[in-house]
């Protein structure tokens, strides 16, 4: 995800999965009702927001190398054909369990017939 707004998308969703309310995502948070109406709205918060919230939500923080992200598309938001790029369509959010099994899907497909040797640095 490279933009604010994607991460509110995704937290939203993870919250809507849950079946929590914004109202009981931050009491359980520990956070203010002001603080987790900006975080899904993609607005700036406190990092200590965002991880509260991201453990409320049973998410954690990665960063995922650009490259990585561009070979496995399943990592994107929205689905194709799902409104992206019309003007004033927001996204579908994809459920995290979906992109979740698209990923190691294709990780096994990667680790099981690659037939090519991974090449390491330093080593002959």
């Amino acid at each position: 995800m490279s933009t604010p707004l994607e991460l509110a998308q995704r937290l939203e969703a993870a919250r809507l999965a849950l079946g929590l309310t914004r109202q009981q995502l931050t009491e359980q948070a520990g956070v203010s009702r002001q603080a987790v109406y900006r975080l899904l709205k993609g607005n700036d918060v406190q990092v200590s927001t965002l991880l509260a919230v991201m453990e409320v939500l049973q998410l954690d923080l990665a960063t995922v190398p650009r490259a990585l992200q561009r070979a496995l598309p399943e990592l994107s938001l929205s689905e194709p054909g799902s409104g992206q790029g019309n003007a004033g369509a927001a996204p579908a959010p994809v459920a995290s369990a979906h992109v979740l099994s698209a990923v190691q899907q294709r990780l096994a497909g990667l680790t099981a017939g690659a037939g090519a040797p991974v090449k390491r640095r330093g080593r002959p």
